[in-house]
């Protein structure tokens, strides 16, 4: 895919220039009730759900598969399962909460998940005017997903 973005909570960069997160910042939601409040990190959680919709939405996609599911905790998910952009919210809330992992692909988009609230998005459309629209508490920016398929020479 031709369109790639970084997406995080994150502001802070070290001298040389890389993204990263204060060692006092919550990185993990296991950090509820110690370093965030459960409103401050729902403020949060709901940012990302609504980037991941007006992605979605500004580039055509109206619903979203479940690839490379890995379970923590059974849930009723299942491998190619299609979800409307409502039907999103629990997987994404899940993945989130460390609860699963998984990608959300269509034809033409793919959400990413990393690790400590590092997602990517991921389309064939430019979605930049999209993404212009998402909560400005998070960082946005073009960015190479390290989750899409190494592509053969």
């Amino acid at each position: 895919m031709k369109h790639s973005w970084r997406i995080t909570k994150y502001w802070q960069r070290t001298p040389e220039g890389y993204l990263g997160s204060p060692t006092e910042e919550w990185t993990d939601f296991s950090d509820v009730g110690k370093r965030v409040s459960i409103e401050d990190y729902l403020v949060v959680e709901d940012a990302y759900l609504d980037a991941i919709r007006r992605f979605c939405i500004g580039i055509g996609v109206e619903s979203l598969r479940i690839q490379s599911l890995e379970r923590r905790d059974s849930r009723g998910y299942h491998e190619g399962q299609s979800l409307d952009l409502y039907g999103i919210e629990r997987v994404v809330r899940d993945v989130l909460r460390n609860v699963i992992w998984c990608k959300l692909v269509s034809d033409s988009a793919e959400v990413h998940f990393g690790y400590d609230y590092y997602m990517y998005v991921v389309s064939s459309v430019d979605a930049e005017a999209a993404l212009a629209e998402a909560d400005p508490l998070l960082n946005i920016e073009p960015f190479l997903s390290p989750y899409l398929p190494e592509m053969d020479e």
